[in-house]
């Protein structure tokens, strides 16, 4: 099973964070939507579940970095390069 892990620092503030982190976990649906079948954010935005065929992970934002693990099973394993690299691209500019 592969696993993707990120601690992405940033200096967004709390809320530019949660509107971020929302808008990459909107964008990763979209573009591996056959993937993803549920993201359960908690009630105020800072943690959320991901769920889908063949993998699951978390989502942690805090006002000083977001934290992203990903556990991938067989069928999805294939794509962790292409996961990993749209997180990439998209966390770069959160950098501090």
């Amino acid at each position: 099973m592969a696993k993707i892990e990120r601690e992405i620092k940033h200096s967004l503030g709390l809320d530019g964070a949660k509107a971020a982190v929302s808008t990459l976990a909107d964008k990763l649906q979209e573009k591996f939507g056959s993937l993803v079948s549920e993201i359960k954010w908690n009630d105020d935005k800072t943690a959320a579940d991901i769920k889908g065929k063949g993998f699951s992970g978390k989502l942690n934002v805090s006002d000083a970095d977001v934290k992203i693990v990903m556990e991938l099973g067989l069928l999805t394993s294939p794509f962790k390069g292409k996961i990993e690299e749209e997180i990439d691209n998209y966390t770069k500019d959160l950098n501090a």
